[in-house]
């Protein structure tokens, strides 16, 4: 696996949008991601992941679901579209646990392995795995779960260190990741309380991961990317220009059919300190004057 950077785009529910995509790649994501996609709608032919494979030079899609012949169907379906497979381990939300998807399944590690060996099988894409610590305190298994998905052929493993219990409440423990990198032959990739190059930096020299994913840094700022493969190189990078940014998404968001609900949120995590002025805008031409006066 060649990446063009060691910095990885996370899959963001209501985030990770065509759009934002397409940005965090051109300011320099090795790699990105779709947001939580189920198989079972895959599987039905049904994709709404809305991949540009034109621009798209390096993407992956999460999937999420148990039924295994469903997870076949869905890789076979949109192997074609994407460059690396996700397995979601580490959904915490209430919702996911209700259907028995994302960081509940950690509890259970039989059905893991045969998940992840059919998604293995099913493709000839990399396949990946993100996990957490463990579903809570009381079981504690990232290391367990990331032997599975290398013993099963899996090429890598992401671990947030937090349990889903905790959710984002609490610090990440970044041990956690070192303690996996020493024990797994495949790439480690390091994820949680990355909010700077600065902290991109830190946890790459203070657990020896891979890579590094970022989430809510990026959704916050695509540029994140830019700026942490300037400073790893040159120890410094420029602050990024968050009025550019907003109006950069808007108008690929336009091309892409996007929603105005998520346009609105995406412009907000830009242009967080004009929250309450920008959700009162009802349009997309509204909102672009409303920047615009900013």
């Amino acid at each position: 696996m060649k990446f063009k950077s060691r910095f990885f785009a996370a899959p963001m529910v209501r985030v990770s949008d065509t759009a934002f995509r397409i940005m965090c790649y051109k300011y320099g994501a090795g790699l990105v991601f779709t947001e939580m996609t189920y198989a079972a709608a895959l599987a039905r032919g049904i994709d709404k992941v809305n991949i540009d494979r034109r621009r798209e030079k390096s993407v992956g899609i999460q999937l999420a679901g148990t039924k295994l012949g469903e997870i076949e169907k869905a890789v076979k379906f949109i192997e074609d579209k994407v460059d690396v497979f996700d397995y979601n381990l580490g959904c915490p939300v209430s919702k996911a646990q209700r259907q028995k998807v994302g960081a509940i399944l950690l509890e259970e590690p039989r059905l893991v392995r045969k998940i992840l060996s059919k998604i293995v099988s099913s493709t000839n894409k990399p396949v990946f795995a993100k996990i957490r610590s463990g579903y809570s305190d009381k079981n504690i298994n990232y290391l367990t779960i990331g032997k599975i998905a290398q013993d099963v052929g899996c090429a890598a493993v992401t671990l947030h260190p937090r349990t889903a219990a905790t959710k984002r409440s609490g610090g990440a423990n970044w041990d956690h990741i070192k303690k996996l990198k020493s024990k797994l032959d495949i790439p480690v990739i390091g994820n949680g309380d990355v909010n700077s190059p600065e902290d991109a930096l830190q946890l790459m020299s203070t657990t020896d991961c891979d890579y590094v994913m970022l989430g809510r840094a990026a959704a916050k700022n695509p540029a994140i990317f830019k700026q942490c493969n300037d400073f790893i190189k040159t120890g410094k990078y420029k602050e990024s220009n968050q009025i550019k940014l907003a109006n950069e998404y808007m108008e690929l968001a336009k091309k892409y059919n996007i929603k105005f609900s998520t346009i609105k949120s995406h412009v907000t995590y830009f242009l967080k300190p004009h929250a309450e002025i920008i959700n009162k805008t009802k349009d997309l031409n509204t909102l672009k004057k409303t920047v615009k006066s900013l």
